[in-house]
């Protein structure tokens, strides 16, 4: 009987120091985002940016290249990065190939290209 009490207090405070150790939930600003100033924007509106989800700077990268027809290899110094523009998140996407300056605004959330520049170099 000693022993079977042992064992069950034991067993009990087992699981009560590892419920302690359960990471406490993040709040709205403290979670990492890929653009800081989402953080802080969505928290005043009550949105937590972990709850959005981004089709990444990959998928941003290949609906820019897809649009201009070109390849990765044919490309040069390649920029991404996530912005917000008219209360929009977007991926600004450029880079040069040839003679061409390409910029590309791709919606963050659907892929699509919102808004693309072509300039001689």
């Amino acid at each position: 009987m000693k022993k079977c009490l042992i064992l069950t207090v034991l067993t009990v405070s087992a699981a009560v120091f590892a419920a302690d150790l359960k990471e406490p939930e993040k709040k709205c600003c403290e979670v990492k985002c890929e653009a800081k100033s989402e953080c802080k924007a969505d928290c005043k509106k009550g949105k937590c940016a972990e709850a959005k989800k981004y089709i990444g700077k990959k998928a941003a990268i290949d609906a820019a290249l897809s649009h201009a027809g070109l390849k990765r290899s044919e490309v040069r110094d390649l920029q991404c990065e996530l912005d917000r523009e008219n209360d929009t998140m977007v991926y600004e996407v450029e880079f040069e190939s040839g003679l061409y300056d390409y910029e590309y605004d791709i919606d963050a959330t659907t892929g699509k290209v919102l808004k693309s520049k072509k300039e001689l170099d």
